[in-house]
């Protein structure tokens, strides 16, 4: 179970990478999300690519699960908790994420582009995108930090809990520039009419 978590993991962190790495070239302005995503979108909305990278979101979550269970029911360390902990709320966000983007896409027939992503953050959304969205992307910070805590603590544990700290303050502040940049607050975003009347 816990072979079959880490190869499905490869894939969603090589996923993940490319989707991150969109958010934040939106820093330098919704044109060049926008142009990122239309390259991105050549890889990752492939049909062949596509099914792949969904297939091992849905292998991570059947195999996270029972891992969530096993480390609470036998109340391992502090570390295994807070992945534990940080993997649940990753669980609820791919499942709200993926189905909030599948009914836009397939059932209301949009893009779901930055402004559909900044629509979230208008009202009356706004205090419901800022907790979801910013869980979201601080549980998978922390998760990350709890691997890379485990990997290194055989060889040094200051290392370990150095890594795990550092993971966290980026994650902190890419969580904070990300909700300044869809909430408006980084620069002006005008969000049109057919996301607005959505939310």
């Amino acid at each position: 179970m816990e072979r079959l978590h880490k190869v499905s993991a490869g894939f969603v962190f090589a996923f993940l990478c490319l989707h991150f790495a969109n958010h934040f070239v939106g820093l330098l302005g919704s044109g060049a999300h926008a142009q990122f995503m239309d390259a991105a979108r050549l890889v990752y909305r492939h049909p062949v690519v596509e099914m792949a990278i969904m297939l091992a979101f849905f292998v991570q979550i059947l195999t996270g699960i029972p891992l969530i269970i096993e480390i609470w029911t036998q109340k391992k360390d502090f570390i295994h908790q807070l992945q534990a902990a940080s993997g649940l709320v990753m669980v609820i966000f791919i499942l709200v994420h993926v189905g909030v983007i599948t009914v836009a896409r397939m059932v209301f027939n949009l893009d779901t582009n930055f402004e559909f992503a900044a629509a979230t953050f208008a009202p009356p959304l706004t205090y419901a995108a800022y907790g979801f969205y910013g869980a979201g992307v601080l549980a998978l910070f922390t998760h990350f930090g709890c691997i890379l805590y485990d990997v290194f603590k055989k060889t040094s544990k200051p290392v370990g809990w150095l890594l795990l700290i550092a993971t966290l303050g980026v994650g902190g502040y890419a969580t904070y520039l990300l909700m300044l940049m869809y909430s408006g607050h980084l620069y002006s975003v005008t969000i049109p009419d057919t996301y607005q009347h959505l939310f």
